[in-house]
Formats: C-alpha cells, sequence, structure tokens
C-alpha cells in the first residue's frame, strides 16, 4: 500500500514548504529526473497535458519507484475523471475549476471510498495491487492517505470561498494566479493588485480553517517569495524549469563569446 508522503509532511506541520513541477507530457524519465533532483512532488498534469491514461499509470509508477509523491492534475471535477486518475495509483488528485461548495463535495465524494465518499471500488486495478490486499485494509487506507487539492483560480470561486473551505476533507486549496488573473478581468496580470488581495485573501481564510495552501509560481525568485509568504505547497510547470535553464546557457555562452571577440 503506498504512502503519501506529501500528505504526511502537510499534516505534520513541519514549516517546510513542500515543492512540486508538473509535467504534462508523457516522459518517466523526466518524473524521475524530478525526484532524483529534490523535488517533493511530480504533478502528472492530465487537464492540459497530452497523456493517455496508459501514460498516467506509467508516470505515476516512476514516480513512485523514484521516491517522489504522484498527484495527477485531472481534467475537471468530474468523477469518472477522477476515478481514473485513482485506480491508476495516483496518491491524490489536483482538481482544477472548483467553483461552488457542491464541486468541491463531488471531488471529496470521488476520491474517497464509502463511508466517506461514493468512489467506485475496483480491486483488480493497480491502485488496489490487482486484488492482492485484504480489501477492508485497503479501503481505510486508501482513504487516510488519499489527497484532495482543489484549484481556487476564478471570480465565481472566490464569491464562494468560505462556503468551499467549510467542506471536509479538502486537504489543500491551490491557487492559479493566471486563470485568477483572466477571470477577475485583468488578462494574466498576476500582480495586479485585485489580484493579489484575493490571493491574499484565500491564503487567510484557508489558514484560519485549517486547509493548507498551495500556489504555482514562474521561477525560482517567485518560488521564493510564495515561500516567505507562508506557501505550504509551491510548484511550476516543467517547462518553465527548461526554458529558464536554456535561457540561462545560451546568455552565458554568447556572453563569453562576446568578451572573447573584444
Amino acid at each position: 500500500m503506498f504512502y503519501n508522503k506529501l500528505k504526511a509532511q502537510l499534516q505534520a506541520d513541519l514549516k517546510e514548504t513542500a515543492l512540486s513541477v508538473f509535467v504534462g507530457f508523457p516522459s518517466t524519465q523526466m518524473v524521475e529526473m524530478v525526484a532524483y533532483n529534490g523535488f517533493d512532488v511530480v504533478v502528472i498534469d492530465n487537464e492540459h497535458g497530452m497523456l493517455s491514461d496508459e501514460n498516467v499509470e506509467h508516470m505515476i509508477i516512476a514516480a513512485e519507484n523514484a521516491g517522489v509523491t504522484p498527484l495527477v492534475r485531472v481534467v475537471s471535477s468530474d468523477p469518472a475523471h477522477i476515478l481514473k486518475a485513482m485506480d491508476r495509483g495516483a496518491h491524490g488528485v489536483h482538481v482544477p475549476q472548483v467553483d461552488d461548495k457542491e464541486q468541491a463535495m463531488q471531488v471529496v465524494k470521488a476520491v474517497k471510498y464509502p463511508p466517506i465518499g461514493k468512489r467506485g471500488a475496483a480491486f483488480s486495478m493497480r491502485a488496489a495491487k490487482y486484488g492482492t490486499e485484504p480489501i477492508a485494509e485497503y479501503l481505510a487506507h486508501a482513504n487516510t492517505q488519499s489527497l484532495v487539492c482543489i484549484h481556487i483560480e476564478s471570480e465565481k470561486a472566490m464569491e464562494n470561498l468560505e462556503e468551499i473551505l467549510s467542506v471536509e476533507g479538502i486537504d489543500m486549496v491551490f491557487i492559479g494566479p493566471t486563470d485568477l488573473s483572466v477571470s477577475l478581468g485583468y488578462g494574466g496580470s498576476i500582480d495586479h493588485p485585485d489580484v493579489l488581495k484575493s490571493i491574499d485573501e484565500i491564503y487567510q481564510l484557508a489558514t484560519e480553517r485549517g486547509v493548507k495552501v498551495g500556489i504555482h509560481t514562474k521561477s525560482k525568485e517567485g518560488a521564493r517569495q510564495r515561500e516567505e509568504w507562508g506557501a505550504d505547497y509551491v510548484s511550476l510547470t516543467v517547462t518553465s524549469l527548461l526554458n529558464e535553464a536554456f535561457k540561462d546557457y545560451i546568455t552565458g555562452v554568447k556572453e563569453k563569446k562576446i568578451k572573447q571577440n573584444h
């Protein structure tokens, strides 16, 4: 049975910000590199990514083998999408565009087995080790270890924030600044005062209710700032990391050539 290291870290309240990377293309090798370079979590991005169910399962296996917590960002709060990810063996889900209390409750019910939720049980799946685990033990363990992360990234979600945060079973709210800025009418201006005010409001309300807070950033500088701000969990896309590394390399080499030619 799987052990959710991220959930344990969040529950222990160690005051250490967990670091994650979103990977949206099929690559078990990239998952392994994320793990071997010290990240806490890999988020297998099946919302914007180009991944099949088979890709997702293989990347989860790679993550577990390499010692990094595998979460899956699903397409939506549709229970069918969540079930697919959990049956592949995901340790939890990132669920985008959760706008009201009913959606939040639906997510929790989709992740958890009865009596907590309504997740369909198929013990022949990878999550249950293909039926080799004692059923009662597996069900209880899965409910304890699975992590529920919902995204707050719209004006409607902000309007319903208090009700959403009242839903039992939510481990973490995740802030998507870009989507939030677009929804609020600021077209990607994530540093607009109204966007920053909304982000701070999410943090304050969630913290008051004992819900952990995650947020997306675009660089190591942004991650450091959000760590100091108090984020429990900070993420960025693997493409942001790669682009930053590529630009740093190209700039460094070209600057050296220019200096040599003068």
